[in-house]
């Protein structure tokens, strides 16, 4: 596809329904024969979105590590780890415990809503048409 094609499609919204009418060879009032649409569907294919296939869980949990606020979150875990390491004042590290245990907990609700949004997207996404084909709508 060359770019004036991709320019086109891309304002294609503000084109008068006249234009978009001639630009694609079809009457507004009895909308595309039979033969005709049954020539587009082999040529162009089915009028359908293409659905992406869901990021399996373990790349779901992954990519929430690319957040810089989890980055600095981690530092500091090992930070406080080190220090504590140096120091020993308590028995266990409870600052890096509890820092680690936030960027975990952090990372689970990431994960879990990013795969509560996927249908949700889809179900926005579909759109429904009036078709007329040979003067009858369908």
């Amino acid at each position: 596809m060359n770019t004036a094609d991709l320019r086109d499609q891309i304002t294609a919204y503000r084109k008068s329904l006249q234009e978009i009418l001639a630009e694609f060879d079809t009457d507004g009032h009895r909308g595309l024969h039979d033969a005709d649409a049954r020539a587009r569907l082999e040529r162009y294919g089915s009028n359908q979105l293409i659905a992406e296939k869901p990021a399996p869980a373990w790349k779901r949990f992954f990519a929430q590590f690319r957040d810089p606020l989890v980055i600095l979150l981690l530092i500091a875990t090992a930070i406080s780890a080190s220090l504590w390491l140096y120091e020993r004042e308590s028995a266990i590290p409870y600052e890096a415990i509890t820092i680690l245990a936030v960027v975990l907990l952090n990372t689970l609700w990431g994960t879990s809503r990013k795969r509560a949004q996927n249908p949700h997207r889809r179900q926005m996404a579909a759109a429904h048409a009036h078709v007329l084909c040979d003067g009858e709508q369908g």
